[in-house]
């Protein structure tokens, strides 16, 4: 890809009053975002005193660096020192005259990159700040911190046609010193990814300098390149999205069958700046580890699968689709579809049909229900350790995936704050067969995602309704009605009964406003799926 490093920079064409009004617009949305972390916060019971003060302080410094940065990329309008961040900051922005959208974005990417830099990490903060803000060109920052080297040279390029092109127009260049000064004034120091320090500094300082970037901005742009291979290996982790499966064998004691498995292949030059783990909820095959996440793009975030209990969980499809095809089962699908009231529909069923049904409740699904709750907490376990590097990590689940998730997140909340506040960055669960009316519950992981929280629910899952009533007794059930805690997103999309989700779950991502889906590939999975069920239904007839 295009290795343009001027596009890393700020934009140059700004007016003094323009980059000040962009300055004080992202000063003020950052303290709107800090202060609605701080609401989560406030409403986790969980939370001592002393543990909410960790988690207000670390999130406050987390915020003092991002209006660190971005007063220093700015120019430091007015020549004053930076503004304190306080409690009682304006947070208004709607009177505000902007500068376009894509000097903006310009602004944004310098500020993820050198944060990145300075920081040895992408915190999940960061990223669902910066993105509510604008579009974020997270492949340049990959590549220009995978290959620094490269990276000057296409930029010595672009400035060598500028230098042409300020020559005919009789301009006089003045671009002697920029980048020696930094790298004398002690900016670079480390190792760099297969260039030395002083090249790195001269090389990048001369070209952007050229093009029109100085100052403070010079020097925090070549230091960042200084360092890349420190902050790669710090962004990555030791796994990388590769060899993450391998590595995590001493972690899983309690479940015997535990692996991450791509679900895209890629190689490190490819590697995103984030993270998706997905994780299927039972399985017609072990296909079905990797293949419902496929609707997902290959060129963004790096596409993990959670694979855990294979066996266990093609017995539990077996079983749901041996319970489905009862006809205890499909009475009440159609009563279900005629929205007749669940308690009153069991209440209706024969005693032997009920009897039939909590057997195949009683084996396979509460075995496997045991086994998602002992993986989760082996999933928390390596979220804890970033194992997947200091990046940010999206979670999406359906059925007794998304209780793989949930427990993993409950594991992250018992932890100290200043341990889980960069880690997770958003979580989109599917007909979860979780309580939805455990507030303690909801408010303690609300807190440890920095971005989204979606439950996505069907009020037509009967077959949820029906595991769930007869597992532990409740109809409030995450997946099957909102859940009304602060912070989480409800979405209810269209899924008749809960052997379902499999099909639809890229369409429910999709209505849940998920970005990097492929639209044909999610069209295709709809019509596969229903395909495949229907030659089931066929064959168990004959």
């Amino acid at each position: 890809m295009d290795l343009d490093l001027s596009r890393l920079a700020p934009p140059q064409n700004l007016t003094d009053d323009e980059r000040s009004t962009l300055f004080l617009w992202l000063f003020r949305r950052i303290a709107t975002f800090r202060n609605t972390k701080y609401l989560y916060a406030e409403q986790d019971p969980t939370l001592s005193d002393p543990s909410r003060r960790e988690y207000e302080l670390h999130l406050q410094q987390w915020a003092d660096s991002i209006v660190s940065v971005a007063f220093s990329i700015n120019g430091e309008p007015g020549g004053a020192p930076c503004p304190p961040l306080d409690p009682l900051t304006e947070t208004s922005t709607a009177h505000l005259r902007l500068p376009p959208q894509e000097a903006i974005d310009r602004f944004l990417n310098c500020l993820a990159f050198l944060h990145i830099a300075n920081s040895k990490e992408f915190s999940s903060l960061t990223r669902s700040f910066l993105s509510s803000l604008g579009s974020l060109d997270e492949r340049l920052i990959v590549a220009a911190l995978r290959n620094p080297k490269r990276a000057i040279e296409e930029t010595q390029k672009l400035a060598k046609a500028a230098t042409q092109k300020q020559a005919k127009e009789g301009q006089v260049l003045r671009m002697a010193g920029v980048g020696l000064a930094a790298v004398a004034g002690g900016v670079l120091v480390g190792v760099t990814g297969g260039l030395a320090a002083p090249l790195v500094g001269a090389g990048v300082g001369t070209v952007l300098g050229i093009l029109g970037v100085g100052g403070t901005t010079l020097g925090l742009l070549t230091t960042a390149l200084a360092s890349s291979s420190i902050i790669t290996g710090a962004l990555f982790g030791a796994y990388g999205s590769h060899s993450a499966g391998s590595s995590i064998l001493r972690h899983t004691r309690e479940v015997k069958d535990f692996d991450i498995v791509p679900v895209h292949s890629k190689d490190n030059e490819h590697e995103g700046l984030g993270v998706r783990l997905c994780v299927s909820g039972w399985l017609t095959s072990r296909d079905d580890v990797v293949a419902p996440w496929t609707v997902f793009e290959d060129d963004g975030d790096d596409i993990l699968a959670l694979q855990w209990e294979v066996e266990q969980l093609e017995a539990l499809s077996d079983a749901l689709m041996k319970l489905v095809k009862t006809n205890a089962m499909r009475y009440v699908r159609v009563e279900v579809l005629k929205r007749t009231v669940f308690a009153a529909l069991m209440a209706s069923l024969a005693p032997m049909a009920l009897l039939k049904m909590k057997e195949i409740v009683d084996n396979d699904w509460m075995n496997s229900k045991a086994l998602a709750i002992k993986a989760g907490a082996v999933l928390g376990s390596l979220l804890e350790q970033r194992a997947f590097g200091h990046r940010p990590i999206t979670l999406t689940g359906y059925s007794l995936g998304a209780l793989v998730i949930l427990e993993a997140l409950k594991h992250l909340a018992s932890l100290p704050p200043s341990e889980t506040l960069h880690s997770v960055q958003d979580v989109y669960l599917y007909g979860t067969p979780a309580p939805s009316d455990d507030m303690e519950l909801w408010t303690s992981i609300r807190r440890v995602v920095a971005g989204r929280l979606v439950n996505g629910y069907s009020e037509d899952d009967y077959v949820l309704g029906v595991l769930c009533r007869l597992s532990s007794a409740t109809w409030a059930v995450a997946g099957l009605q909102p859940v009304k805690a602060l912070g989480i997103e409800n979405v209810l999309c269209a899924v008749e009964g809960h052997t379902r989700w499999r099909a639809e779950i890229g369409h429910s991502l999709e209505l849940s406003g998920v970005s990097g889906l492929s639209a044909e590939r999610v069209s295709e999975q709809v019509h596969t799926d229903l395909g495949h069920e229907e030659e089931g239904s066929e064959a168990a007839e004959m």
